[in-house]
């Protein structure tokens, strides 16, 4: 298991965005971003790549609250991104990883969230989506727990065969020219009960990054690519829920 070796080499694009939701903090130390329909029975679990509170996350989670669902957006990583010394290093991104972004570290955040989303905003319909390393939390959490209705994957990085194997929900594969071939994964996923319901598209002109900190969205083709696929991502979502 290892970052793409773009994941560990390139930097995140400067960018501006002023966010439209609110910040509030759970469990103390963990601050939440929230937007989107207060009214809205169904939420998304917004997981950041390795660069945390980018401005391109916030206006991710904005355009995703524009198709009627509550998003939420942790901030797992205590805002304490990679930093752009540590790019080039993949040993040191690893140990980063290990110290502040596995699924054991972070189960107590997943546990607050879920909580806060079912017991405090009244959602009763979950889903999740992944960007980077973002993607490999979406695949522990499905694995561990079946209440989420589905994940999104976004230029995944760090994924398994396995953690195609454990997965509980659809999925909404959408890798960059830069990740490695998903095909046998996807018919793992294709082979499950709920096979019908999940998608995959390659962005074979776009590179690791573009929906998140990595996005020149300055740039219009690149922008009309990140909207593509949060199109891909909403409408994904809507099948699943047409299902249930």
């Amino acid at each position: 298991m290892a970052f793409i070796q773009q994941c560990c080499d390139t930097p995140p694009v400067q960018a501006e965005y002023t966010p439209i939701g609110q910040k509030f903090n759970l469990k103390d130390d963990l601050e939440c971003y929230i937007t989107g329909d207060k009214d809205s029975k169904a939420a998304i679990i917004y997981i950041y790549d390795i660069f945390c509170n980018h401005p391109n996350a916030y206006q991710g989670a904005d355009i995703l609250a524009k198709s009627g669902y509550r998003v939420i957006m942790p901030d797992f990583l205590r805002n304490d991104p990679v930093t752009e010394e540590m790019l080039g290093d993949g040993a040191a991104i690893m140990g980063y990883i290990k110290r502040k972004g596995t699924y054991d570290v972070l189960k107590p955040d997943f546990e607050a969230v879920k909580n806060y989303l079912t017991n405090s905003e009244k959602i009763d319909r979950i889903f999740l989506i992944g960007f980077c390393w973002g993607a490999k939390m979406v695949m522990n959490l499905s694995a561990h727990d079946s209440s989420y209705k589905g994940g999104a994957l976004v230029h995944p990085s760090l994924l398994e065969l396995s953690d195609f194997e454990n997965a509980q929900a659809p999925m909404i594969i959408l890798p960059s020219k830069d990740e490695r071939d998903f095909t046998e994964d996807y018919k793992v996923l294709k082979s499950k009960s709920f096979g019908d319901l999940c998608y995959m598209q390659v962005y074979d002109d776009m590179i690791h990054g573009w929906c998140a900190a990595r996005g020149e969205w300055a740039d219009a083709h690149i922008a009309s690519r990140a909207n593509e696929a949060f199109r891909a991502v909403v409408q994904g979502f809507a099948k699943i829920q047409s299902s249930l």
